[in-house]
């Protein structure tokens, strides 16, 4: 039996998000992100049908957002949870059709959109502001998970994130649809495409010529002087281990004090640790040397006369509860805290007011479910010498959020000159697709801030990041380093960056 039109539309806009999807950090296909779209928006115009246009968009969006973050299946197991075998990878499978689906129904809206702009220039110019428009709608909302953005695709390459820092993330994005747009809109109003299609070469160009500029060092440094000494110490525990309970001092010591303890950092350098695995347990915000791991960090910066972040579960004496950042001066007086502000939706709250419905379901499955935190409110930054920190918790190094400003950019608008992010990647155990992208989003933040930024994450990628977004320091895969901790430093010496590389790790 023959195959509809409209069906084999639908079928080729799927293939399109297939080749989108593999423009992905971690993929390594960037300059696909600079053709996927052109014959998409192509077939678009010439349906007559604006329902099937809205499904052509959305099985693309569907299909470029789940492999974008086919990360997600490594969140199984989720077995210590208190999940069965099979629970664990339902809840995983539908974690997943929520990002999938939620980039599919944008796309959809969008295409439908496209289809009803006058051309050309009225799409050319209107359909890339309104995919960053929607996008960032989106963001703005509990329910947003904002990770498949385009311009994430493009950050290996240092031009452009020399244009991230003159026209931002998101700006690129605009420049990306725009590119792609532009061609469509030149096939749509060539004529018969059979007669034309050597031209598809002409959309090459650009991408080509990044990439000769891609193979050239990188002509930015960091910027001088280095606001402060910085160091990284990554390893590698466990998410299960972590959540269990089963953290104590002879787990934590080996792992992340006694590396520590025979290495010489300049006096005031900033050592930070991952958001958990360091100083487990509710840490008292009137009394947080209670915690006798927070403590015995303290110890260890006074002894070394360095300053220590460590991410920690602050508890108030009004029973709320914080996913925090602590910030440990060398003379031992009480750590400066920040608390996130921006919480990862059904994992750190539940937004809607879902919790109750949620947890009596999961209760006669016989799983404990509950969203214990709290969401901060201010941005601080901390001053450490020369130092001005501001700090980001896992999550919100992804939010640029331009419509509300960016947590990112709020901290230079602050007089920030260094960012730091603490992170726990081990939900996803390992996966080097989630680890790629998650070191993309660090790239595009420092180089449209213009601010350096240190990633710390449990199960890596950790990462010392300049103010152009160049890898200055990074850590490496656990299969590669066999799951030892891993150290690295930076004291603000110049190099000559390669995009394709980094500087030797300490």
């Amino acid at each position: 039996m023959p195959i509809s039109e409209a069906n084999a539309y639908k079928l080729r806009m799927a293939g399109c998000g297939l080749v989108l999807g593999l423009s992905a950090p971690g993929f390594g296909f960037w300059k696909l992100a600079w053709l996927a779209l052109i014959p998409a928006l192509y077939w678009s115009t010439r349906q007559t049908s604006l329902r099937t246009v809205f499904w052509g968009g959305l099985l693309l969006g569907f299909v470029f957002q789940g492999l974008y973050c086919l990360w997600f299946f490594d969140l199984h197991p989720l077995t210590w949870l208190g999940f069965d075998e099979l629970g664990s990878r339902l809840v995983t499978l539908a974690g997943w059709l929520l990002i999938a689906a939620e980039g599919g129904l944008l796309t959809g809206l969008l295409f439908a959109i496209y289809r009803k702009l006058p051309p050309p220039w009225a799409s050319v110019l209107l359909f890339p502001a309104l995919w960053v428009l929607v996008f960032s709608l989106l963001n703005c909302t509990p329910m947003a998970l904002p990770w498949g953005l385009l311009e994430y695709t493009q950050a290996s390459l240092w031009p452009m994130r020399l244009l991230a820092g003159l026209i931002s993330g998101s700006g690129l994005t605009v420049l990306l649809v725009l590119h792609n747009t532009a061609w469509a809109e030149y096939f749509r109003n060539t004529g018969n495409l059979l007669q034309t299609r050597w031209k598809f070469f002409l959309p090459v160009i650009l991408p080509v010529i990044i990439g000769l500029m891609q193979q050239m060092p990188s002509p930015y440094h960091p910027t001088t002087p280095w606001p402060m000494p910085v160091a990284v110490a990554q390893a590698n525990i466990p998410i299960e281990m972590i959540r269990s309970g089963q953290l104590n001092q002879d787990i934590i010591g080996p792992a992340y004090i006694n590396p520590i303890k025979p290495m010489d950092f300049p006096p005031g350098t900033l050592l930070v640790y991952p958001e958990e695995g360091v100083a487990p347990g509710w840490t008292p915000t009137e009394n947080p040397y209670a915690n006798p791991n927070l403590k015995a960090l303290a110890v260890l910066a006074a002894q070394k006369k360095i300053y220590i972040a460590v991410g920690v579960s602050a508890i108030a004496p009004d029973n709320r509860r914080y996913n925090a950042i602590a910030i440990i001066p060398p003379d031992s007086t009480k750590p400066w805290r920040y608390y996130k502000r921006r919480l990862v939706p059904f994992g750190e709250f539940t937004p809607y007011g879902l919790g109750e419905p949620i947890a009596e379901l999961l209760d006669h499955l016989g799983i404990d479910y509950s969203t214990p935190y709290d969401a901060g409110a201010e941005s601080p930054v901390f001053q450490a010498g020369p130092a001005r920190i501001g700090v980001l918790v896992c999550f919100e190094l992804i939010d640029s959020a331009p419509l509300a400003g960016g947590y990112a950019a709020q901290y230079k608008q602050h007089g920030a000159n260094l960012l730091i992010n603490a992170s726990n990647l081990g939900w996803f155990h390992e996966n080097p697709l989630m680890e790629a992208q998650f070191l993309a989003i660090g790239q595009i933040r420092a180089a449209e801030t213009g601010l350096p930024i240190v990633i710390s994450s449990n199960t890596g990628i950790s990462a010392i990041l300049s103010d152009h977004g160049d890898i200055l320091k990074r850590t490496y895969p656990q299969h590669v380093f066999q799951h030892k901790t891993q150290v690295i430093f930076y004291n603000g010496k110049k190099v000559t960056i390669h995009p394709r590389s980094s500087a030797p790790m300490r």
